[in-house]
C-alpha cells in the first residue's frame, strides 16, 4: 500500500546531516542483456540501518524498478509528493529521474530494497558499481 505522508519540515524527511546513517550497497546480480545490445540489468541490495537516509541523487541514465523486501521506506522524486512504501510496493525511476529523498521511515527497524537498474554497459566498465548512483554536487564528498 502506497501512500502519502503530510509535507513534513525539511529537517525531517531530506539528507541534511552527515550524522545521519548510511544505507549499504551490495550487487545482487549483473546481466547483459542480449536483447539489447549494449545494455545491462543490474541489481542493487540496498540495506537502510534505522533513521539512515541517502543523499539527492540520480541514476547515470538509467531506468530503475524499486521493490520493497522488509520495512518502510521514504521516497521523493523530483517533484512529485512524498510517500512512504512498505513491504511488497514498489516505485519506478525514469532515466534522469532526481531522487531527492530515500530515507529510511523508521528510527528503530531496518529497511531493504532491491534496486533493479537497466543501464549503458559503458557506465559500469568505465566508472565501474559506485558510477550508478551520481549524488548531488552538494553531498559530494558522501560515498555509498
Amino acid at each position: 500500500m502506497v501512500f502519502t505522508i503530510p509535507e513534513l519540515p525539511k529537517y525531517e524527511r531530506g539528507f541534511l546531516s552527515h550524522s545521519r546513517p548510511l544505507p549499504s550497497v551490495e550487487v545482487a546480480y549483473h546481466y547483459k542483456l542480449p536483447n539489447c545490445p549494449g545494455k545491462s540489468s543490474i541489481g542493487i541490495l540496498v540495506t537502510f540501518p534505522p533513521n539512515s537516509a541517502t543523499p539527492p541523487h540520480k541514476h547515470a541514465g538509467a531506468s530503475v524498478s524499486v521493490l520493497v523486501l522488509e520495512g518502510s521506506v521514504i521516497n521523493k522524486m523530483n517533484d512529485e509528493e512524498t510517500q512512504v512504501l512498505t513491504k511488497g510496493e514498489s516505485f519506478f525511476e525514469a532515466p534522469c529521474c532526481h531522487h531527492k529523498v530515500s530515507n529510511n521511515y523508521s528510527t528503530t527497524e531496518v529497511a531493504r530494497i532491491l534496486a533493479t537498474m537497466v543501464v549503458d554497459d559503458e557506465v559500469v566498465d568505465k566508472g565501474g558499481y559506485g558510477a550508478l548512483t551520481v549524488i548531488d554536487e552538494e553531498y559530494a564528498d558522501v560515498k555509498l
